[in-house]
C-alpha cells in the first residue's frame, strides 16, 4: 500500500466536500471485491487439483501487488491522472481479468492472471484512502468511512454463503466455488463505473521517489520503532496460515472440521464482525493498559486461535475462535499504526506508515505465503487430508516467540517519553 500524498492532504480543506455516504459506498465496494474471492478461491483451486504450494503462490500475488503498489500509484495516479479516473479504469480492467481467472483450470494460467490483477488492484486501496481524505472536512473521522470496507467484506461473504447453500441443497454436482471470481468481477465493474461519478481528486503532479517511504528506515535508531517494525514483519509471516489455509481446514472432511463451503464462508466472516466491535475497545485499552500491553494482547490472540485450530474440537469452539481475529487486527495492527504515528515526526509519518505496510502486507505476507505452502504440503497425509495440528504448530511458535521478544524489548516508559517529546516539538512547530 502506498502512503497518501502529502500534497493531496495539504489541499484537502479547499476541496469540494463529498457526502460521507458516497465515500462509504466507495469503501464498501472496494473491499467487497477482495472479500468475494479471497476467502473461497483456495477451496476452488483445491478442487481443481492445485497443490498446497501452488495455492499459496496464487495468494502471494497480493503481496507482490502491495510491494509494487507505490510504483504504480506513485508514478501514474499521483502524477498523470485524477485518482478517481485511474481507480475506475483499473477496476474495469480488473473485472475483465477476474472473468479470465474464472475460466482458468491450470496453475500457470491462474497465477499469471491473478498476478496481473493484484498488481492493478492493490494500489487502489491507497488511492481510495487518498480520495476519502481529500474530500473529508475532518480526517479524524476517516474511521467512520473505512469501517464500511470491513462491512463490505462481511456482506459479500454472507451473500456468497447463501449462494453456495442454494447449490448445496440441490445435491452433489459441479462445484460453484469458482463463481466467487464472477462475483468479484461484477463488483469490480460496478466499482469502476461508480468511481467515474466521484468528485475530482487531482494528481499532485510532483516528481518523487515512489519508494520514498524507505527513508523512514532512519527511525529504526529509535529502539521501540525498530522493535515494532521487526515484530510486525515476523507476525505478518504467519498471516497466510490463516488467510490462505483456514478455508481448507474448515471444509476438509475427516482431518479438518468438515463444514460445507457455504457455512465455512459464514464462519470466516465472524472475524471481520469482531474486528468492527473490538475496534471500539482499542482506545480504552490504550488508555488503561498502555501501548505495550495492548499490542501484546493482539499478538497473543494469534497463537490462542491457532492452538484451538490445532485441537480441532469441539466445533463450536473452533468457530468461536474466529472472533479472535478482531483482537489480532485491532490491538496489534491498528495499535501498531497508532504507535508508529506517535513515534514518527509529523513530516515523515506517512513514510513511517508506508514502511510498516511494506514490511507486513508486502515482504512479510510474501515470505509467509511461501512458508505456509511448503508447511501444508509437507504435512499432507498419505490417505488424504492434512495433519492440521502440526501445520498450525508453526504459526504458534512464530507468534509466541514474537510476543516474548516484544514484551522484553518494547519499553513503555520510553515510548511515552518519546511520543510526548514529538508532540511537544510538533506543537512548537505549529506556533
Amino acid at each position: 500500500m502506498t502512503q497518501i500524498d502529502d500534497a493531496q492532504l495539504a489541499y484537502a480543506p479547499q476541496a469540494p466536500a463529498a457526502p460521507v455516504t458516497r465515500l462509504s459506498i466507495m469503501m464498501f465496494l472496494q473491499f467487497a471485491i477482495w472479500g468475494s474471492w479471497a476467502v473461497l478461491v483456495a477451496k476452488h483451486m483445491h478442487n481443481l487439483g492445485f497443490s498446497d504450494p501452488q495455492i499459496n503462490l496464487v495468494y502471494l500475488t497480493t503481496a507482490i501487488g502491495a510491494m509494487l503498489s507505490p510504483l504504480v500509484a506513485g508514478s501514474i495516479a499521483d502524477r498523470f491522472l485524477p485518482n478517481q479516473i485511474f481507480t475506475g479504469g483499473v477496476h474495469l480492467v480488473g473485472a475483465a481479468l477476474l472473468l479470465v481467472a474464472w475460466q482458468q483450470k491450470s496453475f500457470g494460467g491462474m497465477f499469471a492472471v491473478i498476478l496481473a490483477y493484484a498488481v492493478l488492484y492493490m494500489p487502489t486501496i491507497a488511492l481510495t484512502n487518498a480520495i476519502a481524505f481529500y474530500h473529508m472536512k475532518d480526517s479524524r473521522k476517516f474511521g467512520f468511512i473505512r469501517v464500511w470496507g470491513t462491512i463490505g467484506w462481511i456482506v459479500i461473504n454472507w451473500v456468497m454463503s447463501f449462494y453456495l447453500r442454494m447449490w448445496e441443497k440441490q445435491g452433489p454436482g459441479a462445484s460453484h466455488l469458482g463463481d466467487c471470481l464472477v462475483a468479484a468481477a461484477i463488483l469490480s465493474l460496478l466499482m469502476g463505473l461508480y468511481c467515474f461519478s466521484l468528485p475530482n481528486t487531482p494528481p499532485s503532479k510532483q516528481a518523487k521517489n515512489p519508494y520514498a517511504f524507505l527513508e523512514a528506515l532512519k527511525l529504526t535508531a529509535n529502539r521501540n520503532f525498530a522493535v515494532l517494525l521487526v515484530i510486525s514483519f515476523v507476525v505478518a509471516t504467519e498471516l497466510p496460515f490463516y488467510y490462505n489455509l483456514t478455508i481448507l481446514f474448515l471444509t476438509e472432511p475427516g482431518t479438518g472440521v468438515g463444514l460445507p463451503a457455504s457455512q465455512a464462508t459464514l464462519v470466516m466472516s465472524l472475524g471481520q464482525i469482531a474486528e468492527v466491535l473490538i475496534m471500539l475497545l482499542l482506545a480504552p485499552s490504550l488508555r488503561r493498559l498502555g501501548m505495550r500491553t495492548t499490542i501484546l494482547l493482539g499478538i497473543l490472540a494469534w497463537p490462542l486461535r491457532y492452538a484451538i485450530f490445532a485441537i480441532g474440537q469441539p466445533t463450536w469452539l473452533v468457530i468461536a475462535a474466529q472472533c479472535l481475529h478482531g483482537i489480532c487486527y485491532s490491538f496489534f495492527f491498528v495499535g501498531g499504526m497508532i504507535a508508529v504515528e506517535r513515534l514518527a515526526p509529523k513530516d515523515i509519518r506517512a513514510s513511517a506508515q508506508g514502511l510498516i505496510v511494506f514490511a507486513t502486507n508486502g515482504v512479510g505476507m510474501l515470505l509467509g505465503s511461501l512458508l505456509a505452502g511448503q508447511v501444508a504440503d509437507y504435512f499432507v497425509l498419505e490417505g488424504g487430508g492434512h495433519a492440521w495440528a502440526k501445520i498450525f504448530l508453526v504459526p504458534i511458535v512464530i507468534t509466541v516467540v514474537a510476543a516474548v521478544a516484544f514484551v522484553l524489548l518494547f519499553n513503555e516508559r520510553r515510548f511515552r517519553e518519546d511520543s510526548e517529546r514529538i508532540e511537544r516539538e510538533a506543537a512548537i512547530a505549529r506556533t
